[in-house]
């Protein structure tokens, strides 16, 4: 009995062992701050007709309440270490690529932050369209290990902030986004930005947005007004948490501009006159403020 005894212990400590083994094969070494900050800047194209109002249009009413926003998030989220903020939308065509681009922008303030912008959308990414820039390797790369995040990770000139493309489509996204590598890729990020936005997809109708939820620290739903259905935007928050999403972004509030616009430039008609106004991907430069729910 002892001889069998032993064998079998024998055979259960070897299973443990190629077990710890697997495990450590398996596990991501930590990146540090400086090879997460270490890829080389780009040039985006950000003329006037670009979907970055913050940066080109910086008195217009879409501008302010970005800064609006910008204040509501930093008094949400007073500790660094709650800085992940998932930004998603009920439906395609919301406009939330659009608000995570100046969101990101302000957030940076001309690089004195340090803000990454993580394009999680894998099946229609458009940062890279937005900002002028052509195709790159990125995110679906990254997390496959062909490419260290010098390579993937870069500064967007003159905008400030660090921008992590989506790069090649996967041929299964949800499960990249629930692999090891990609939750050592948001440790490390977190590690090493002040704030991660994730560009996600739609909460409908792709499963993207439930396997990417538990990494955020918070949730902002981008609605757009006269497009996105109440239903919708309800059946959205459901996929939460209470008090898991802090707020609302309305797009294409015209009620909102009009305002705005009498009472900044009604002493310089001329110069109201004069403001282009952006129209892009459901964004107006009078898109309303964010409505920040603060949960205790």
């Amino acid at each position: 009995m002892s001889r069998v005894y032993d064998a079998l212990r024998k055979l259960e400590e070897q299973g443990k062992e190629s077990v710890t083994e697997i495990v450590k094969a398996s596990a991501v070494p930590p990146r540090s701050a400086e090879q997460m900050l270490s890829g080389s800047p780009l040039q985006a194209h950000v003329g006037p007709q670009s979907r970055v109002v913050v940066f080109n249009d910086r008195r217009s009413p879409g501008a302010e309440r970005f800064k609006l926003i910008r204040m509501a998030l930093r008094n949400t989220f007073p500790a660094r270490l709650q800085n992940i903020l998932l930004i998603t939308s009920p439906l395609p065509r919301d406009g939330k690529s659009t608000v995570a681009l100046n969101l990101a922008t302000s957030l940076a303030e001309e690089g004195k932050v340090k803000v990454l912008l993580l394009e999680a959308d894998l099946h229609r990414p458009t940062l890279l369209q937005h900002l002028g820039l052509g195709s790159m390797p990125g995110l679906s790369e990254l997390v496959e290990g062909q490419i260290e995040p010098a390579a993937a990770i870069r500064r967007i000139e003159p905008l400030g902030f660090y921008l992590l493309p989506s790069g090649r489509p996967p041929d299964n996204p949800t499960e990249l986004l629930q692999s090891e590598r990609f939750s050592a890729l948001i440790r490390d990020s977190k590690a090493s930005f002040d704030w991660v936005l994730l560009d996600c997809p739609p909460a409908y109708p792709l499963a993207d947005v439930t396997a990417l939820r538990a990494y955020a620290d918070g949730v902002l739903m981008v609605a757009r007004a006269g497009y996105t259905p109440r239903e919708a935007i309800q059946e959205a928050l459901q996929l939460f948490k209470p008090g898991h999403v802090i707020g609302m972004v309305l797009n294409a509030a015209e009620g909102v501009n009009q305002l705005y616009k009498h009472y900044y430039y009604r002493k310089d008609a001329k110069a109201a006159s004069d403001l282009p106004v952006a129209r892009h991907e459901g964004l107006s430069s009078g898109s309303e403020a964010l409505r920040v729910r603060h949960d205790p």
